[in-house]
């Protein structure tokens, strides 16, 4: 049922039910008004025979001239009386006058009559009938009654009855002493009888005009009760309602009607209906436009990006997604990510203590015989709604990190090998020049023998071969000398640390980094202090187990820049303290013992000055004293 017909069905109920209420209110008010009217009319005539009783009483009855129709009561002891004119006077005692009032009662005033009745009665017209009986019992019952009426159908006619008493008086002792009254005593009472018709026609017309009345008023008021309920309240909810359909429809371009005189409360309601329209096309228009720029933002991403539901099974990719796997024309829609990736070559970079997040490398197949490396971010249970969740996979390619990792290790390689063979070639020169001023000596002394002079030019070539060789490697090794530039050491320790960063996360090795003040511009050769940083940094990598930490920390002291190298590995012991610069010492099976003297020889060529604090099991401290620019 819609609101219109509930509210028209409401609105007749509850006109009907408040008429119904006011209108039976007033027709028993009316019917009790009419009943009233009846007692009093009832009490009157009461009072009208007991007054005439009363008179006759004061005077022991009445003298009435004889006639033929006189009648004469049968039950006085001196009922005649001759006067002295010869009159016959018949006494008329106050019973008997009131039995006749009574009997005239009927001819004269039609449907009223009254009549005397007594339990104790002498005159059988005084027998009391039923209702006089039942009115005489509730009187003696209960004294402080006074009268008693009832509605009672008679010869098929509605009549009201009303009793009240008649109590013995002194003067009625003349008469009723004998009968054993005192005064005081219930000696009867007199019963008014009235039509009740009138009063019955009366009640059935109000009836009906009530009904009537109701009827029309209930149509009138729910006439004018819905066409104003309709105006001020069920139209306006009925633009609300096609207003809210339209937005269930996300439908938000258009605006509520203007409501015109309509109560206070509606038009808060219809304005703040439009502020929630306003609203909610203002968050949809700003999500649209947030959707639209991350989705952006990960199209645009450098990364391969995958979103996957809670069951595993992808939602949406990037653009780079799709180029990693070689595939830009394919969807990946509700394939597992776990399909993709091997899981046999997962290695984790961090500790993963955190449950949502996942940070390690693994292989991506994108056929048996092409495997491409990859770094993987995974952001785990991101809540959508109370009950959905989605999981982001960032996939970073690492081929071209592999290769300069490969070419980086390369390159070390060379280096210690460059080191190791300057020095093999520095220990050769001596022995060399030595064998080279002896064989001037016996060219000199053997120069005219044949023999001699045939293995000479070849002993020579050899010894000059040899020679440049040497220089060679001694070129190669030697440092150049330093080409001083303003560079800044936090740039160069960053540079740094972006060659070795990859060792340590796989080692799970922290590097915190600290750095206070603005001192850390300096006159230095860029490319040696790489070399010096990587040399010191690398050799707190081999001291230091998993877990470990490298703290590198820069701060301003007494005019200097203090750079800090700080492991916390197995540490040197002091006796071999004095001996990590020399060529060749080593505790690493993986060293060559050649870092720390390149890095001594590149400090001393700056002039910068360092000191070393290590202990056994604690770790070692690489201290650098810069001279900052100003």
């Amino acid at each position: 049922m819609n609101l219109t017909r509930r509210s028209i069905l409401i609105i007749s109920i509850t006109t009907t039910l408040i008429l119904s209420v006011i209108f039976s209110v007033l027709t028993i008010r009316y019917n009790k008004q009419i009943e009233k009217t009846l007692l009093n009319n009832a009490r009157t005539l009461y009072r009208m025979v007991v007054a005439v009783r009363s008179w006759a009483s004061e005077y022991e009855g009445v003298l009435v001239r004889k006639k033929a129709t006189t009648e004469i009561n049968p039950f006085l002891a001196h009922p005649i009386l001759l006067s002295q004119n010869g009159d016959t006077l018949v006494l008329k005692n106050p019973a008997l006058i009131t039995r006749e009032l009574s009997e005239l009662s009927k001819d004269f005033l039609g449907d009223a009559y009254f009549h005397m009745s007594s339990k104790k009665y002498i005159n059988p017209a005084n027998k009391p009938d039923d209702f006089e009986l039942n009115a005489l019992n509730f009187l003696e019952k209960d004294s402080l009654q006074k009268e008693f009426y009832q509605f009672e159908n008679m010869n098929n006619r509605l009549y009201f009855r009303y009793f009240a008493p008649l109590y013995t008086k002194k003067s009625c002792l003349s008469c009723h002493a004998s009968q054993g009254y005192h005064e005081g005593d219930l000696r009867g009472g007199i019963s008014i009888v009235l039509s009740a018709e009138d009063y019955q026609k009366a009640r059935a017309a109000n009836l009906r005009f009530m009904i009537i009345s109701s009827l029309v008023t209930i149509l009138i008021l729910s006439t004018i009760l819905y066409f104003g309920l309709h105006k001020s309240i069920l139209h306006p909810i009925e633009q609300l309602t096609a207003a809210a359909e339209r937005i269930e429809t996300q439908d938000y371009q258009f605006s509520l009607p203007q409501i015109g005189k309509s109560s206070l409360e509606i038009r808060k309601l219809f304005n703040t209906f439009e502020r929630m329209r306003q609203s909610i096309q203002a968050y949809l228009t700003n999500l649209k436009l947030s959707e639209k720029k991350y989705r952006s933002l990960i199209e645009n991403s450098l990364e391969a990006i995958a979103i996957v539901d809670q069951n595993g099974a992808i939602v949406e990719t990037n653009n780079r997604f799709q180029q990693l796997f070689g595939q830009e024309n394919k969807s990946f829609k509700g394939k597992k990510i776990k399909e993709l990736i091997n899981p046999d070559s997962i290695h984790f970079l961090a500790d993963n203590k955190n449950h949502h997040t996942k940070h390690y490398e693994a292989e991506i197949c994108l056929n048996p015989e092409q495997v491409i490396p990859v770094e993987i971010f995974e952001l785990s249970n991101i809540k959508i709604t109370h009950d959905q969740t989605i999981n982001f996979y960032y996939l970073r390619d690492l081929r071209l990190r592999k290769k300069l990792e490969t070419y980086s290790l390369q390159m070390e390689k060379m280096l210690v090998l460059g080191e190791l063979s300057a020095g093999i070639a520095h220990e050769l020169r001596n022995p060399l020049f030595a064998l080279s001023n002896n064989l001037d000596y016996l060219n000199s002394k053997f120069k005219d023998q044949k023999d001699f002079e045939e293995i000479y030019p070849e002993l020579l070539e050899s010894v000059n071969k040899i020679h440049k060789i040497i220089s060679a490697i001694l070129d190669y090794a030697a440092p150049h000398p330093p080409e001083f530039k303003t560079i800044d050491l936090i740039q160069i320790i960053d540079q740094c640390l972006i060659l070795v960063r990859k060792k340590f996360e796989k080692a799970r090795i922290k590097i915190v980094q600290e750095f206070v003040g603005n001192c850390f511009r300096v006159k230095a050769d860029p490319h040696q202090m790489e070399q010096v940083f990587v040399n010191l940094i690398m050799n707190a990598f081999k001291a230091m187990e998993e877990d470990g930490q490298l703290t590198i920390r820069g701060v301003c002291k007494n005019g200097k820049t203090e750079i800090a190298i700080i492991d916390n590995g197995v540490g040197i012991p002091q006796s071999d303290l004095n001996r990590i610069f020399d060529p060749f010492y080593t505790h690493f099976e993986s060293g060559t013992g050649l870092g720390l003297s390149i890095v001594q020889k590149i400090l001393t060529q700056h002039g910068i000055k360092y000191r070393v604090f290590s202990e056994v099991g604690k770790g070692t401290t690489f201290l650098l004293y810069f001279k900052h620019e100003e």
